[in-house]
C-alpha cells in the first residue's frame, strides 16, 4: 500500500457525504465573510474585501491545524481530547461551526464588541451581501472550499459515517468500487426531479421528493406526484365526496364524485319529483306574494287617502299608487319568467336523463 502511494497513485475511495460536504462549505463562506467583516467594523482606512484574502489564509490555517491537534492529542490517549473528537466524529457541521464561532469572535474589533453591531440587522446584511459578492469574484473558490471541508471530515470522521475508508493497490478495483460506493453521487430518478446526493441518502430523499408518484390517498386508480396530492384530492379525485346535484331541493346524498352519473341514472324519478315539488312551492310563494303585495297596497292606499285634505293631494295619492302597483306587476313578471326558465331548465333536464338511459 505505502509502495502504490509513494508512486503517486490515488488508492483511497476518498468520496464522502455531499450532503455534509455542502453544508461545510456554507459555513467555510459564511465564516470568511463574518470574520471579515467584523474585524474592519468602523475602520475608515479598510474594508472587508481589503482584508478576505488575508483572513482567509488565517481561517483555513486555523481549521486545520485545531482539527490535526485534536486528532494528534486524542491519539495519543488524551480523554477529554477522545471524547470531543467522537462527538466531532458524530457532528462534523456543528464541529466547524463552533472552531468558525472561536476564529471569527478573535478577529472581531474593539468597535465590533462595544457598538451592539453583533446582533444589528446591518450586520447581518453585510456579512450576507459579502458572501455574494466573494462567491461573485471566486475569492475562496468552490473547489478550494471543498477540498478544505473534505480535509476536515475525513479527519474527524472516526467512525467513518460520512466518508468512505476503503483503499485499494489496484486502480481498476477502486474505479468498480467507486461506481458501487454508498458515498457515490446519485441522480434523482423520479420524473421532474433534478436533485443528486450521496446514494446513501436515496431512500431519506425519496421519502420526501416532491415528485415521487404515489398511489392516490382517497384509494382511487390513479398514482398522483406527491406535490399534487392535494390539489388532485381536493378537485379531480374521482373518489372525491360531493353531494348530489339536487341537494338543496331535497336529495341529501353524498357519494364520490366518480358515481355522480351512476346516481342520477338510477334516481331520475325521484330526482324529477324533487324537482316538480320545488316547481310547486316556487308557484305558491309567487302567488302568495302577489297577495301580500296587494292587500299591503290596498291598505297603505286607505291610510293615505283617509288623511288626505282635498282633491289635489288626493289625486297625487292616487297616481303614486298607480306608479307602485306599476312596479309590483313588474316584479310578479320577472317572477314569472324566472319560473318559466327554471321549468325550460328543468325539462331540458330530463331530456338528457332520458337520452343516457335510451
Amino acid at each position: 500500500m505505502s509502495t502504490v502511494e509513494e508512486d503517486g497513485y490515488n488508492s483511497r475511495c476518498d468520496l464522502c457525504d455531499t450532503e455534509v460536504i455542502h453544508s461545510m462549505i456554507e459555513l467555510l463562506l459564511r465564516g470568511l465573510a463574518t470574520a471579515s467583516v467584523d474585524s474592519t467594523t468602523g475602520d475608515i482606512f479598510k474594508s472587508a474585501s481589503s482584508v478576505a484574502v488575508a483572513v482567509k489564509a488565517e481561517l483555513e490555517n486555523y481549521l486545520l491545524v485545531r482539527t490535526e491537534a485534536l486528532v494528534q492529542e486524542s491519539v495519543s490517549g488524551h480523554e477529554d481530547h477522545s471524547d470531543q473528537l467522537m462527538k466531532a466524529s458524530t457532528r462534523p457541521t456543528e464541529f466547524l461551526s463552533g472552531m468558525i464561532d472561536e476564529f471569527v469572535a478573535s478577529k472581531r474589533n474593539m468597535l465590533s464588541h462595544v457598538s451592539g453591531f453583533l446582533s444589528s440587522e446591518s450586520r447581518l446584511n453585510k456579512i450576507k451581501d459579502f458572501m455574494q459578492k466573494m462567491e461573485m469574484e471566486n475569492v475562496w473558490g468552490l473547489d478550494e472550499r471543498k477540498a478544505t471541508a473534505e480535509t476536515i471530515l475525513e479527519s474527524i470522521d472516526m467512525k467513518c459515517i460520512f466518508h468512505c475508508p476503503e483503499r485499494f493497490v489496484d486502480q481498476d478495483k477502486l474505479a468498480d468500487h467507486r461506481n458501487q460506493c454508498k458515498f457515490r453521487v446519485v441522480n434523482c430518478k423520479n420524473d421532474g426531479c433534478s436533485a443528486s446526493f450521496s446514494a446513501i441518502h436515496i431512500e431519506e430523499h425519496d421519502s420526501i421528493c416532491p415528485f415521487k408518484a404515489l398511489p392516490c390517498d382517497q384509494l382511487c386508480e390513479q398514482h398522483v406526484m406527491r406535490c399534487e396530492m392535494d390539489r388532485h384530492c381536493a378537485t379531480v379525485c374521482p373518489m372525491k365526496i360531493i353531494n348530489c346535484p339536487y341537494y338543496h331541493i331535497g336529495c341529501e346524498t353524498a357519494f364520490p364524485q366518480g358515481n355522480l352519473d351512476n346516481h342520477c341514472s338510477k334516481l331520475l324519478q325521484t330526482h324529477m319529483l324533487y324537482v316538480l315539488q320545488a316547481t310547486t312551492r316556487q308557484n305558491a310563494t309567487v302567488n302568495d306574494m302577489s297577495q301580500r303585495l296587494q292587500l299591503l297596497e290596498k291598505a297603505q292606499s286607505l291610510n293615505e287617502m283617509s288623511g288626505a285634505l282635498d282633491v289635489r293631494s288626493l289625486t297625487l295619492i292616487i297616481k303614486e299608487q298607480e306608479g307602485k302597483i306599476k312596479e309590483q306587476e313588474a316584479r310578479i313578471k320577472k317572477l314569472e319568467r324566472d319560473i318559466k326558465t327554471q321549468e325550460a331548465k328543468t325539462e331540458k333536464l330530463e331530456n338528457e336523463f332520458r337520452s343516457r338511459n335510451a
